[in-house]
C-alpha cells in the first residue's frame, strides 16, 4: 500500500475509532428513543448514569464565591503558613465531586483536594515513602516528593489531599487547621 493511502486508511480508522468511544461527535442529531408494543426500547439509548466524557472544572476566585457556589461543607483552614492566601477554587463535579482549593505564596502553590469517601484525592500520586501521621487524633500519611509532598486523610464524609512543599509538621498543622476534616464532631 502506498504511504498516502496507508495515511488515509489509518485517518478514518482514528475517526472512526472516535466516534464509536464518544469523544468526537460526528453532527448527527440524538434520535428519541421509542416504546415498542412489548416494551423494548427501539432506537439509541444513553444511559442517564454514565459520567460525561470531558470534565470541564468550575473556577473561582474568592471565598465568598466558593462558599457560594459548592456549600459551605469545604476544607478552609483557619492556619497558613506566612505568605499564603487564597488563590482560587477548582471544582469538577461528576463523576468524583473533587473540590480543590489552592493558596498561593508567589509561584508556590498549597493545595487542598477533598471527595466524598471513597473516592482518591490524590489520583495518581506516588504513596512510597509514607509515614503514618496524627492530625488531632486521625490517622493520615505524610508522603515526601521531588519538589511537592502528600498528606492525606479521612473522616466519615471525605477523603483529602494537601499538597504543597511543606515539611510534614507544617503540613500536618494546616491539616489540623482544616475545620471540621478527618475530627469527630
Amino acid at each position: 500500500m502506498n504511504p498516502k493511502m496507508l495515511t488515509l486508511v489509518t485517518f478514518v480508522l482514528l475517526v472512526v475509532g472516535l466516534v464509536a468511544a464518544g469523544c468526537l461527535d460526528y453532527g448527527e442529531e440524538p434520535q428519541k428513543s421509542d416504546s415498542g408494543s412489548n416494551g423494548s426500547i427501539i432506537g439509541p439509548t444513553t444511559d442517564p448514569t454514565a459520567p460525561p466524557l470531558a470534565i470541564t472544572p468550575v473556577i473561582v476566585y474568592t471565598l465568598k464565591e466558593v462558599h457560594e457556589k459548592f456549600g459551605t461543607d469545604l476544607p478552609v483552614p483557619s492556619y497558613l503558613p506566612g505568605g499564603y492566601s487564597f488563590s482560587y477554587a477548582l471544582q469538577h463535579g461528576e463523576p468524583d465531586n473533587r473540590i480543590s482549593l489552592i493558596y498561593a505564596k508567589g509561584e508556590d502553590e498549597l493545595r487542598i483536594t477533598q471527595v466524598p469517601v471513597p473516592g482518591n484525592p490524590c489520583p495518581g500520586q506516588k504513596t512510597t515513602g509514607s509515614v503514618g501521621v496524627t492530625i488531632d487524633g486521625t490517622n493520615g500519611t505524610f508522603t515526601p516528593g521531588d519538589g511537592e509532598n502528600m498528606l492525606r486523610w479521612s473522616d466519615s464524609r471525605y477523603a483529602y489531599c494537601l499538597s504543597g512543599t511543606q515539611e510534614m509538621d507544617e503540613m500536618v498543622a494546616i491539616a489540623a487547621s482544616v475545620d471540621g476534616s478527618g475530627r469527630s464532631a
